[in-house]
């Protein structure tokens, strides 16, 4: 199963998770519509998680990321946590 991305995982750039009471090692997690931090011209500008684990698993209300989601610019994200699922 994939690993669940946090804060400052990359998908080209660092993303910001977006759970407020789901942490993992105490850090948000990321979520559809986190944003990557801009890590070039458009369309790296301005990018937004777009896919997340499709499963049954949500996260204050959200689906959550997990390693080899991508990025509305393209890039997967690639998560470092233990925590996993399917």
């Amino acid at each position: 199963m994939p690993s669940v991305g946090i804060t400052g995982n990359v998908a080209g750039g660092a993303v910001t998770g977006l759970t407020s009471t789901v942490k993992i090692n105490g850090t948000s997690v990321i979520c559809i519509g986190s944003v990557v931090a801009s890590h070039g011209s458009s369309p790296h500008a301005a990018a937004t998680m777009a896919t997340g684990n499709t499963g049954l698993v949500t996260m204050n209300g959200l689906v959550p990321c997990v390693t080899g989601n991508t990025a509305t610019c393209g890039h997967a994200l690639a998560a470092t946590t233990t925590v996993t699922i399917g």
